[in-house]
């Protein structure tokens, strides 16, 4: 192996094979993200690989625990022009394709180990650092350019950088990388379990052991003897097994986790974790036999000798030069190999026994005697203010939540309970309307959902404001939030809102109410709520919009009765044009067009005259106009409907509406027919008094006397003067709107 440097980053080259490979290797990985930043790195790399395009060579990138590099194979030259381009997108990233490779992030699922293995890290250090690799990575979504940038600015550095190569320097190389120095990096968290112990996962069919250790000359032999021996029980002698896997994922330059794990028939995955730790406590009780050592020698010996064991190392020397985890050098393992005795051997497996975690699936117990449980719950509950949990909610019935200055904690029995203190929170993921993930360093998480609880509101209120704002992100999995637009006029609208506990602020044309509630909620769950008061026909219209696409859902009342979705799934245009009272063929047209997310939007508000704010609104924007709306319960609303509150403009409405106006206005006329009423309610109940036997008593003299009595009392109300307004501009309803210019289709 040879080295040398080009641009300051130090070059690691042996001479093989052509064609020329090459990994440009940068010191930044899943265990230097946080919690609510994951996927950063993964994001970078998507973004960078996106600027340099399709190439005529084979070409890769990839993101694992500590590292992340970029490969190529093929001529020199295109190798050469492959590493510059990968350089230069560094320092201008396509951040205007953000959401679509966040996207692509979602869709591809990837983790930088394992599952077994990532659980097993999580395990051992939480939910930061090399524990991340347990963690999903809640809120790529909401990365925005400055995220990336930085994130380059500080790791993508020529100070954090190393290039392996398969052949000397290629002529023309140049690594035109920002400057910058090598990170520093905090020291590991850990939990620091009690061990031995063992553990349940959500991975079926498959047992898993590990251990924290310190790095040992016979640590890799170790584990060959160790698997070996397991491989020829599980898999040789009894077929209950077909893959037995080592890993050794390094956390730091002075820790390796060593992993065993095996895939297990169903039904036998107690009896494999039995067997595995049989065969660690034999190999740290009695050693390993002659024959094994000779293997291992034999096995290292013949990787050496391989002509390839060269590139290997390069490409080995410089991830370790921009990680700080140390490699082993060819003559160390040679004299590892020579040296390797069985002492050592025994040494080694015994500091795996002291230290070892044993991984089962869910609901297997291994029965082994020695091996404590893993933590299942937290030890320890906050004081506060307790919240008792609402009934038909599907919370147990000892269950409660404690909010206090500390933290929180989720108490489901005496002996189950979860806790986060605010201090130690990595992470508050909003996950819906009025319900939160509160995520600890230890790995447990606490769910907040304001409906299981009485005050809930309240509970969540206080943990929003105790989790400082950069440690809190929307979940991507969270349902967008969409725009809700009723076919119903603003007043209508707006007696629906007052009848709720929240506000919201309303955006009307006469036709079209759209409605931006408060407090997060979601447009269906509002309009699932406006409906008792509109009524159950009433029309509503979620449209949602993506950065490639533009959809909507068709409500009437709460129920969902079609969507589309334009260059997706299609939608029914008969079912549209009866719910907006359009012409068939309008609606047909409309679910055809063809265009940018912003020329749909602009043909779906003029095809069904929709408030011309749409577009805006829908892109973030405060509206200029807008009706605010206070929500004052069912008792508030009533008295305010009383007052007139909620009476629409002359000329609007139905029946109803028209009563409530003249209920609110009073015209002379209005007040003289009130006034003639109470006269005649007046007389009835005068003949009531005065003429002996004038109805034959029972039920029906006790109705005409209330409702004579009503009708007197409802008569004098109504002959009252109208109340005189004050000063007010136009309603929301009645302020002049722009005519929309059309937008051709492409």
């Amino acid at each position: 192996m040879f080295t040398t440097s080009v641009d300051g980053v130090p070059v690691f080259f042996a001479q093989g094979p052509p064609p020329l490979s090459a990994g440009l290797v940068f010191g930044v990985g899943r265990r230097d993200e946080t919690f609510v930043g994951g996927g950063i790195t993964h994001l970078v790399e998507h973004l960078v690989m996106r600027a340099v395009g399709r190439t005529a060579i084979e070409v890769n990138a990839s993101v694992d625990l500590t590292s992340t590099e970029f490969t190529a194979s093929g001529p020199a030259d295109h190798v050469v022009a492959f590493l510059h381009a990968v350089c230069g997108a560094l320092g201008n990233l396509p951040v205007a394709e953000l959401a679509v490779e966040a996207d692509v992030l979602r869709a591809e699922g990837g983790t930088v180990a394992p599952p077994a293995v990532a659980l097993l890290l999580g395990e051992l250090y939480g939910s930061r650092g090399a524990g991340l690799a347990a963690s999903r990575e809640p809120g790529v979504r909401a990365l925005g350019p400055e995220d990336v940038r930085g994130w380059v600015r500080r790791f993508f550095t020529r100070g954090n950088a190393a290039l392996w190569l398969t052949g000397p320097v290629p002529e023309g190389l140049r690594l035109p990388l920002p400057e910058g120095p090598a990170p520093e990096r905090a020291a590991q968290p850990r939990l620091a379990p009690a061990t031995p112990a063992w553990g349940q996962i959500p991975v079926e069919e498959r047992v898993t052991l590990g251990a924290e250790v310190p790095p040992h000359p016979a640590l890799t032999a170790t584990m060959g003897v160790l698997r070996t021996r397991v491989e020829d029980e599980l898999r040789h002698r009894r077929g209950v097994a077909y893959s037995i896997e080592l890993d050794r994922p390094a956390v730091d330059a002075s820790t390796r986790v060593a992993v065993l794990t095996t895939d297990v028939r169903p039904g036998h995955e107690a009896f494999a974790a039995q067997l595995i730790w049989r065969e660690l406590h034999r190999l740290a009780d009695l050693g390993p036999e002659p024959a094994e050592i000779e293997r291992e020698r034999a096995e290292v010996t013949a990787f050496l000798d391989d002509p390839r064991a060269d590139l290997e190392e390069a490409c080995a020397t410089a991830h370790a030069t921009v990680t700080g985890i140390p490699v082993i050098a060819a003559a160390e393992l040679r004299r590892n190999a020579a040296e390797l005795s069985g002492d050592a051997v025994r040494e080694v497996a015994g500091a795996l026994l002291a230290s070892a975690v044993l991984l089962v699936p869910a609901d297997t117990d291994p029965r082994l005697p020695g091996l404590v449980r893993l933590p299942e719950w937290s030890a320890d509950v906050v004081t506060g203010r307790v919240f008792p949990r609402k009934r038909l909610r599907g919370v147990p019935k000892e269950a409660r939540l404690v909010v206090g200055d500390e933290g929180a904690t989720l108490v489901l029995d005496e002996d189950r309970l979860i806790t986060v203190r605010w201090r130690e929170a990595v992470g508050l993921v909003r996950q819906g309307p009025d319900e939160c993930l509160l995520v600890g360093p230890d790995g447990f998480s606490l769910p907040l959902s304001a409906e299981d609880w009485r005050n809930g509101a309240e509970a969540l209120a206080l943990a929003l404001a105790a989790v400082p704002e950069e440690l809190q992100v929307v979940d991507d999995d969270a349902l967008d939030d969409g725009l809700l637009l009723l076919r119903a006029p603003a007043h209508r609208v707006r007696e629906a809102v007052a009848h709720e506990r929240y506000g919201a602020r309303l955006v009307a044309n006469g036709e079209w109410t759209a409605v931006l509630p408060e407090g997060g909620r979601t447009a269906e769950s509002v309009a699932d709520d406006l409906s008792a008061v509109l009524g159950r026909g009433t029309t509503g219209l979620v449209l949602r919009r993506s950065h490639v696409d533009v959809g909507y859902v068709l409500l009437r009342g709460a129920k969902e009765v079609d969507r589309h979705g334009w260059g997706a799934s299609p939608g029914n245009p008969q079912l549209l044009a009866r719910a907006t009272g359009r012409p068939d063929a309008h609606t047909a047209h409309l679910l055809g067009v063809v265009g940018t997310t912003d020329e749909i939007l602009q043909h779906v508000v003029l095809a069904l005259g929709l408030p011309l704010e749409v577009p805006a609104l829908m892109a973030g924007a405060e509206p200029t106009r807008a009706e605010r709306v206070e929500g004052q319960g069912i008792a508030g609303a009533f008295r305010a409907s009383v007052r007139g509150d909620f009476v629409g403009p002359e000329g609007s409405g139905g029946p109803v509406d028209r009563w409530m106006r003249l209920t609110h206005t009073r015209p002379g006329w209005y007040r003289a027919a009130n006034a003639c009423g109470a006269l005649l309610a007046a007389a009835v109940l005068y003949a009531l008094v005065t003429v002996p036997d004038l109805l034959d008593g029972g039920f029906g003299e006790i109705a005409v006397w209330v409702l004579a009595g009503s009708g007197l009392v409802n008569c004098l109300w109504e002959t009252r003067p109208p109340r005189r307004p004050g000063p007010a501009g136009p309603t929301v309803e009645d302020r002049p709107v722009e005519e929309p210019r059309p937008t051709p289709t492409r």
